[in-house]
């Protein structure tokens, strides 16, 4: 490539990224619609206008590898910005997000277009250049008109967004809104903000990361509800000792008489009702869909059923005795036969998006799942949210009531029957009365003689919970 060519078209690349994103975002969006950027697009804004000046640079002192790498670091990093900012909304509604929009796409989106753009072309680049860099620098040369208009287009892009920038965002330590505003040089309406700063954790979520709930970490505590009535136990048996693991969830089938469990292993296990064992597979939860530990299993009719991990990914299962594990291979670990898993998927939630679920219930009324989030260290709320068995999509979901003032509890199991529902308190061994319709909590009974259960059933007036002694589980029922 020639000299002169290089030239222009590393000036014309930088006219470009200065006029068209950066200038019509602070000129047009900025000073006429106004539009104010968040902290987000001034990174993304700083990441062009960057390397439209490494543009300029490369055509005043020459191509050299320093100013690639300024490029390809430049593009990486103002595409991990656009990412961010847009992966904010990739669940929101159709139209949906924030500030304005192009051609029906919000204008973050087309940041990173811009800066895929930026890599593509530098690596077209160093296709074409060969294995020599060419001898473009003006060095002390004055510019040509092209590379002059680029400087001058640069300055004033520039300048323009050093006023929009100190104005509506405001010198060093502030940093920007976390939302555009309006740009107003009215000292009343300015917004200078210190909230944005960036927060470090050790898990990768950073802000939004909770700590995986831990099953065997049992405190005993005082139940929410201290005047409730307390519930005997009135036998308990064993679990077989082939099952691997200790048990999580539990559920029961009235018309097979067959009960279902899964453990912190991955099992799940068909039991008749004299709890032997009649057919297990070990869900593979790292085939397609990540399936964390199992804690929730439910029975949706007399030979299908559907088991949870604690980050509300799911996969149904159809007892046949058609199935075998040659046939499930890709979702089992191993099985015996009988037993197949018949799709796998994921609960999308909203207000219960950053927490984890140890519950999962079937309404037959309402033909729907039903799950309950648990305590964790990032919500001050538990959620119970419902999903259509169809199509397992968000039908309706709301905050407990019933808990204003008390603490929250860990909850691990849910039995279900019509519109109302028992909830399991693990911490206090306590278990919840809770209306489907209303979100209501109130208090039902405390279980003596056991400790960390987990999984709840209601079942002829009586109550079952699973707890694990000394290496072995446990199955114990309760009356009141």
């Amino acid at each position: 490539m020639k000299e002169h060519t290089f030239n222009k078209l590393a000036s014309f690349a930088s006219i470009i990224i200065m006029a068209l994103p950066v200038g019509i975002a602070c000129f047009f969006f900025g000073f006429i619609l106004l539009d104010n950027p968040c902290a987000f697009c001034w990174q993304e804004r700083t990441a062009m206008i960057l390397v439209s000046l490494t543009a300029l640079y490369i055509v005043r002192f020459g191509i050299k590898p320093k100013y690639i790498a300024a490029l390809v670091w430049l593009g990486i990093y103002g595409a991990f910005m656009a990412l961010l900012h847009t992966s904010i909304n990739l669940g929101s509604d159709i139209g949906q997000g924030f500030s304005l929009k192009i051609m029906g796409a919000h204008t973050y989106t087309w940041a990173l277009l811009v800066f895929v753009i930026v890599l593509v072309v530098v690596a077209l680049l160093m296709l074409t250049l060969g294995n020599k860099f060419p001898d473009n620098a003006y060095s002390k040369k004055p510019f040509d008109t092209l590379p002059k208009l680029a400087s001058w287009v640069f300055i004033f892009v520039i300048a323009g967004n050093i006023v929009q920038a100190f104005t509506q965002t405001g010198p060093i330590p502030f940093v920007g809104q976390d939302s555009p505003g309006r740009v107003s040089f009215n000292p009343k309406f300015i917004s200078w903000e210190l909230d944005h700063w960036p927060t470090y954790a050790p898990n990768a979520r950073g802000a939004y990361g909770i700590s995986d709930p831990d099953i065997e970490q049992w405190q005993p505590a005082s139940p929410l509800f201290t005047a409730a009535p307390t519930a005997k136990l009135l036998s308990q048996a064993s679990l077989p000792n082939t099952i691997s693991g200790r048990v999580t969830a539990i559920d029961y089938q009235a018309e097979k008489q067959i009960y279902a469990i899964t453990t912190s292993n991955n099992w799940v296990y068909i039991l008749d009702h004299e709890l032997k064992l009649l057919n297990q597979a070990q869900i593979d939860g790292m085939y397609m869909l990540h399936i964390e530990q199992l804690n929730g299993v439910a029975f949706t009719s007399t030979n299908t059923l559907m088991v949870m991990g604690f980050n509300k990914a799911w996969a149904e299962l159809v007892l046949d005795p058609e199935q075998n594990w040659e046939i499930n291979y890709r979702g089992f670990t191993q099985s015996s036969d009988g037993i197949g898993e018949t799709a796998r998927g994921q609960f999308s939630t909203i207000r219960a998006k950053t927490s984890y679920s140890l519950t999962l219930g079937y309404s037959k009324m309402l033909d729907q799942y039903i799950t309950v989030t648990t305590r964790d260290e990032l919500n001050e709320t538990l959620v119970v949210s419902r999903f259509d068995k169809e199509d397992t999509t968000l039908s309706a979901e709301a905050n407990l009531k019933g808990l204003t003032g008390k603490a929250l509890p860990k909850l691990t199991g849910i039995s279900i029957d019509g519109e109302q529902a028992w909830l399991l308190n693990n911490d206090a061994s306590e278990v919840l009365q809770f209306n489907l319709t209303t979100g209501e909590v109130s208090a039902m009974t405390q279980l003596v003689g056991t400790t960390n259960p987990q999984g709840l059933l209601v079942h002829d007036g009586q109550l079952l919970t699973v707890s694990r002694v000394n290496g072995q589980n446990l199955l114990q029922t309760f009356v009141m």
